[in-house]
């Protein structure tokens, strides 16, 4: 394809309907992103490097366990919405909401309470309590946000539940440095928790609307269930949940434990600017979760596979422009958060490269696991995440942060590798910027569904 023909192409995609609402959900994200930094930068400066350090470990624990306790149910919702809603099965899609009602309720107890207990015997009454509760509530949004994301949208789904938690916590951080306060890492988890206790209920009021408008007669009918399907289900669903969670948390978690909270804090740092590509793999992620399943379900081959088209478009755009700002700006980047953390561009480097990649393969993960390739989904995440871990353990104390940095990028290309040859293999579907590649030599890329 010439040069001139590939620009028109690009410029094509302002007219592209499927575009357009990417391009919404990208904006989201990069709303999301930016404050969720402004959180993480107002924190670095204003705490203790000891205390940021122990703040960073708290939160990513506490982000770990909350996807744990949701007990896979993030993705089954989304895909029972879907799936017996398309089919018109009111019974079968009340039976899966009371199932992942109960499983989340379930899950905030069982994962909880241990929580409480553990961390409070270590530490401050005040810290152990507010940190559980936004375990708790935030497992709960994470659910509720899903399901709310295909029933009602994606402002709401995701941005007043991402939105909200961040700017809560910041305003609170502005009110000390305004007044003069001092800062209590508690009341940060306080008002964490109480933006996502909120958020529920608005996620559950506007959910009820939309089952009265789309399913009048849901609550005459009588719930059916398919627990032994359900429950495998979930399972794979909530052990890939979990381990693509340790891929986010566990990284800070550990490192604090290998090292010092004041290392883990720096780790923290620099793993939140390389993952400005979650960014693009959260557009992705939002953008197909909602899109994806009602083509799939209902067959409609084609117009999935010309908005997978449009995706990759969209998706190599953002990794492209997010290379050239991370990699040639990192340093005053680093330097916004904490001088001292200027030294650690390096190891930002070879993060962004393995971000980068992972943020490449598109929905391919979302493939696999709303068109019931759990378990393949689930060797991946698993394999990586070990991969990583065993990587952590040998190389940290060998090399300290540049193994930990090593090891991450390493486990990251696999995955993405990985993610992409096995949606290929097991859907036919090929969900990453590599699609392109194949699209052109066979003729021009189709920008709209047809």
């Amino acid at each position: 394809m010439k040069f001139s023909v590939a620009i028109g192409k690009v410029i094509q995609l302002r007219h592209d309907s499927t575009v357009r609402s990417m391009a919404g959900a990208f904006a989201l994200r990069v709303g999301i992103t930016v404050v969720n930094l402004a959180l993480v930068t107002l924190a670095a400066r204003m705490l203790s490097r000891h205390d940021f350090g122990t703040y960073s470990m708290l939160f990513s624990a506490a982000g770990l366990l909350s996807v744990i306790a949701t007990f896979g149910q993030q993705i089954f919702v989304m895909r029972s919405w879907s799936e017996f809603g398309a089919a018109g099965d009111e019974s079968r899609l009340k039976g899966a909401l009371t199932f992942s009602t109960l499983a989340c309720l379930a899950g905030v107890t069982l994962v909880g309470l241990p929580f409480y207990v553990w961390f409070a015997a270590e530490h401050d009454t005040a810290l152990a309590l507010s940190a559980t509760l936004y375990l708790v509530s935030y497992s709960l949004m994470l659910t509720s946000a899903h399901v709310a994301r295909s029933a009602v949208g994606v402002r709401i789904g995701d941005g007043l539940t991402y939105l909200l938690v961040a700017v809560c916590p910041i305003l609170y951080l502005i009110g000390c440095y305004a007044l003069g306060a001092p800062i209590r890492i508690h009341v940060i988890f306080l008002t964490m928790a109480g933006a996502s206790a909120f958020t529920v209920v608005v996620h559950m009021t506007l959910l009820r609307q939309q089952i009265r408008m789309k399913f009048p007669a849901l609550g005459r009918s009588r719930p059916s269930f398919d627990l032994r399907t359900w429950i495998a289900r979930s399972a794979k669903l909530w052990v890939s949940a979990g381990l693509e969670a340790a891929n986010q948390y566990a990284d800070v978690v550990i490192i604090g434990y290998l090292t010092t909270p004041s290392i883990a804090g720096a780790y923290f740092v620099t793993t939140r600017i390389a993952n400005a590509f979650a960014m693009a793999t959260g557009a992705v992620y939002i953008f197909s979760t909602r899109h994806i399943p009602h083509l799939y379900y209902n067959q409609q081959h084609r117009q999935l596979d010309s908005l997978l088209d449009s995706v990759a478009l969209v998706t190599l755009t953002i990794v492209v422009g997010g290379l050239l700002v991370v990699l040639g700006g990192g340093h005053w980047i680093l330097y916004a958060f904490n001088p001292d953390y200027v030294s650690y561009y390096g190891m930002l480097a070879l993060l962004t490269a393995g971000t980068a990649a992972v943020a490449a393969t598109g929905p391919s993960g979302s493939i696999l696991m709303l068109t019931g390739h759990e378990g393949r989904y689930l060797a991946i995440i698993g394999g990586t995440v070990l991969m990583r871990a065993i990587g952590f353990f040998v190389l940290i104390p060998m090399f300290g942060i540049p193994g930990a940095v090593a090891a991450t990028t390493i486990s990251f290309v696999t995955m993405a590798v990985l993610l992409r040859s096995s949606a290929i293999s097991t859907t036919g579907i090929d969900g990453s910027v590599l699609r392109l590649l194949t699209r052109l030599r066979r003729g021009p890329v189709s920008l709209r569904p047809e």
